[in-house]
């Protein structure tokens, strides 16, 4: 179970990052659009805006790698005897908390079972 949850979590981080990354690259292609000298003083509604989602998505990306960073930490996931398993990992059967916690942001994606909701 503890297997499926980080093969489940790592597929859900790599969606992520995708959707992040072709945010990010729409929002910079359109503000180097508006950056054009033929538009210089039009009105273009949400120009403003586009500084501001280049910023979350670069945080998103941080979270993210920070969560691929994590679930490498538990590279025995399933193994709860294993040297490198966490304190919390060696606690009780099944997915630890910190990859519970790690995937409950993406509960409402398809694949997401129930009993990995932390404890």
């Amino acid at each position: 179970m503890s297997d499926d949850l980080a093969t489940w979590l790592t597929a859900q981080i790599d969606a992520a990052e995708a959707r992040t990354r072709d945010l990010l690259a729409k929002t910079q292609r359109n503000d180097l659009a508006v950056k054009e000298p033929r538009l210089l003083g039009r009105y273009i509604p949400g120009w403003h805006d586009w500084p501001d989602v280049e910023r979350v998505c670069t945080e998103r990306l941080a979270e993210l790698d920070a969560a691929r960073r994590i679930l490498d930490l538990h590279p025995n996931a399933g193994l709860r005897s294993a040297p490198e398993s966490c304190g919390s990992c060696a606690s009780y059967p099944g997915p630890c908390d910190t990859l519970r916690l790690l995937a409950l942001p993406h509960a409402g994606q398809p694949g997401y079972r129930d009993e990995w909701r932390p404890q």
